[in-house]
């Protein structure tokens, strides 16, 4: 099996990483000592900037040199990406990021808003200074609030699948899919090649989300490097719990629901827990964040567009798709 880390999967666009790394530096700082210091606290939460390594990846599978238009959109999609996270932990009550102090828990939940606030402006200008992409992204990050929004009408409620991928396709996979879709828009290819990157981008943006819903359940905090179990806390119907509802015997799914239609105590808590393992779901929710990997990886081969130079490319992108499922943070 290829290498699943991140450094070794990279290695083919590290150049371009670094670009973005250094990029990102500058974008992270400010004269407002204020807001140097939250943003520099910020700037510690940047982790396996997939998306934008997405971007890089599917532009060179094309062919495509990586310019200044590529870095700068590369980092206003993570800008994005990171604004998000700023907002979800404050939803969250969340107190860890990369095992740092979220920023809500460090300096209150009105800076973490604004800063929050602060990071999209600034992404929103800079996407403004590619053409075609201020549009795009914003339509992006329209969506994505559309889909939190989604996921927040629907606490404490019973959904179903359908409506859980709606809402994850929204919040999450949509950010992946746009990476990749911009690859083939910065490298000249028809709507109909762009649509298509969309759509791999989009199940790789699936399956990342389903395996991070599980992990809520299974994952050591340590190593996720944020608060696990918030989901359940916050109560968020995630793909474990939808098919934990299926799976019990109308006797027990009654009760479940009623436990499930209000903020959880411990004891509460604790049983799901106990019903998640005991009837082996999380099993069935990982397989089907690898159903969506696999969907991803089958459309490889066609973004291949007769470069010679592109199997190492071809396989980096095969294992990042596997590592959406095989990750443990």
């Amino acid at each position: 099996m290829a290498s699943l880390d991140l450094n070794d999967i990279y290695a083919p666009i590290r150049e371009d990483m670094s670009r973005l790394g250094a990029f990102l530096k500058q974008e992270f700082a400010s004269r407002e000592p204020f807001i140097w210091e939250v943003l520099q606290h910020i700037a510690r939460f940047r982790g396996k900037q997939i998306r934008p390594a997405l971007l890089f990846f599917v532009s060179r599978l094309l062919g495509s040199k990586i310019s200044e238009d590529h870095v700068k959109v590369g980092a206003v999609i993570e800008l994005i990406h990171t604004a998000t996270l700023v907002h979800d932990d404050v939803l969250d009550d969340a107190e860890l990021r990369r095992n740092v102090e979220t920023v809500h828990r460090r300096w209150g939940e009105r800076a973490a808003v604004l800063i929050g606030d602060y990071i999209y402006s600034r992404a929103f200008h800079m996407a403004t200074e590619v053409p075609g992409m201020g549009g795009l992204l914003s339509d992006t990050t329209h969506t994505i609030c559309e889909g939190e929004l989604l996921q927040i009408a629907n606490r404490y409620r019973e959904i179903d699948e359908d409506t859980y991928l709606d809402i994850i396709r929204k919040k999450t996979a949509v950010l992946y899919a746009v990476s990749c879709e911009i690859g083939g828009i910065l490298g000249g290819l028809d709507a109909e090649q762009c649509r298509r990157l969309h759509d791999f981008g989009l199940q790789l943006g699936m399956a990342f989300q389903i395996v991070d819903d599980c992990l809520d359940y299974t994952g050591v905090e340590f190593v996720a490097g944020k608060s696990l179990g918030t989901d359940l806390r916050q109560g968020k119907m995630t793909l474990p719990l939808i098919y934990l509802m299926r799976s019990l015997p109308e006797g027990e799914a009654a009760p479940l629901h009623e436990i499930l239609r209000r903020p959880l105590t411990e004891e509460g808590e604790k049983r799901v827990h106990q019903l998640l393992h005991r009837q082996g779901v999380l099993a069935g929710a990982f397989a089907r964040a690898e159903a969506f990997a696999l969907a991803g990886k089958a459309h490889i081969p066609a973004l291949l567009n007769g470069n010679p130079g592109a199997q190492a490319l071809r396989e980096s992108l095969e294992s990042v798709a596997d590592y959406m499922v095989r990750r443990q943070r």
